[in-house]
């Protein structure tokens, strides 16, 4: 009887440290940690700067600039960052042109929840 409890308290427990650690290794794939966060700054920033986006503020109205990470998609350091910006039309992603990240350019265009829906703010 002893055993049979030792053994299920041992199975729960490897269950539980496989979960949490997979659960913090799959989170952190599209979490940024601080290091990324100033990147991410330091890329909107450019992005901001950038003709690409100049262009778009002519002809589309920017409802928001978002960040992310993924560094699941088998992109290395720098390319793996990417500043959504999201517009009335459609949302552009921006990445780093090269490995040196001084130029940014518009890498992907996806759906915009705002060509379909009103703005968040103000909130109701």
């Amino acid at each position: 009887m002893k055993k049979r409890i030792l053994w299920t308290l041992l199975i729960i427990s490897l269950c539980f440290n496989v979960y949490a650690i997979g659960k913090n290794f799959w989170v952190g794939m599209y979490t940024p940690n601080l290091e990324d966060q100033d990147i991410l700054g330091e890329m909107t920033q450019l992005v901001v700067e950038s003709d690409a986006y100049q262009k778009l503020t002519e002809t589309e109205k920017v409802y928001a600039i978002t960040t992310g990470v993924d560094r699941n998609k088998g992109g290395v350091y720098p390319f793996h960052y990417g500043v959504s910006v999201r517009t009335d039309k459609q949302s552009y992603i921006f990445s780093c042109k090269d490995k040196t990240c001084s130029e940014m350019n518009i890498g992907e265009s996806t759906y915009s929840r705002y060509s379909e829906e009103d703005p968040v703010l103000p909130l109701k």
